[in-house]
């Protein structure tokens, strides 16, 4: 038997396999009473900091928005030919408004020129569809279609007229025929109603 006991010794025993599980290890906080207390400080501070419900109180410039505010008034007073003052606006002018002016004195010149009036954009340039000037091939055409429409317009009268007349002939015609061909008057026969009866 002793050599079964050395085989013994020579096995080894079959052990599961094992993985190595990592182990997480949880770090322990150590806190101190002071830790604590400054930490309960710190919740108790964080709810009173809490938004307060309801509307918000007014600020300074809300304040003020709703008082009176009292602003000089410069009025300019400039001699006119006649030796009065009148009101004139703020001699200040900006240059979009020296732009529009000089605009509109070009528009002017413009209507002279043409001999009609042209119409504007929003920011005072001549708006081109209006300032066109007229080819002689465009007057031609138009003169040629005005006198095209003069000559319908008096064909049409005159066919109006020739037609008012035949048939205000016609009817008289006829109604003088009517007249000579039955007479005036005729009496009319008095026709008895019930007639005697005989025996």
């Amino acid at each position: 038997m002793s050599s079964e006991e050395s085989s013994d010794e020579t096995i080894e025993p079959i052990s599961p396999v094992s993985v190595p599980i990592k182990e997480t290890k949880k770090k322990k906080s150590k806190k101190t009473l002071d830790n604590l207390h400054t930490e309960i400080v710190e919740k108790q501070e964080i709810e009173i900091k809490k938004k307060p419900k309801g509307r918000p109180p007014k600020s300074l410039e809300e304040k003020l928005a709703k008082q009176v505010i009292v602003k000089e008034k410069i009025i300019y007073m400039v001699q006119n030919d006649k030796g009065d003052y009148e009101k004139a606006k703020n001699p200040k002018i900006t240059v979009k408004e020296l732009k529009k002016i000089e605009l509109n004195k070009h528009k002017e010149q413009k209507e002279i020129e043409l001999g009609k009036t042209l119409q504007t954009r929003k920011n005072g340039k001549i708006d081109n569809r209006s300032a066109k000037v007229r080819t002689p091939a465009q007057i031609e055409a138009t003169r040629k279609l005005v006198e095209s429409n003069k000559k319908r317009r008096e064909e049409k009268t005159e066919h109006k007229e020739k037609q008012d007349k035949t048939i205000l002939k016609e009817t008289v015609k006829d109604s003088v025929r009517e007249v000579v061909n039955e007479p005036f008057y005729e009496p009319k026969k008095k026709v008895e109603k019930y007639k005697p009866v005989v025996f």
